[in-house]
């Protein structure tokens, strides 16, 4: 299987290993056919790689919402056993 395919391979299956292994190791383009199809698939790998980030920003916002409120109940729980 040629580096296109198997990078295409990676990107459908979402296999970010893959796509990594496969993008550190960039083999010289000698068409024009390509490097364009090359670059539509890197576009997409790109557009997926933005979908994740933001996907992984708003989990750990949630998160950082979720340790806000446990602090403030303990502190609510703490204030309670004093009394």
């Amino acid at each position: 299987m040629n580096w296109i395919n198997e990078l295409k391979v990676a990107y459908l299956n979402k296999n970010d290993d893959k796509i990594n292994e496969l993008l550190d190791n960039l083999p010289t383009l000698t068409t024009r056919d390509e490097m364009f199809e090359t670059l539509a698939i890197m576009e997409q790998i790109t557009q997926y790689a933005k979908a994740q980030k933001n996907q992984l920003s708003q989990e750990m916002r949630k998160l950082k919402q979720t340790k806000q409120f446990l602090s403030q109940d303990q502190n609510i729980q703490r204030i309670n056993l004093t009394l």
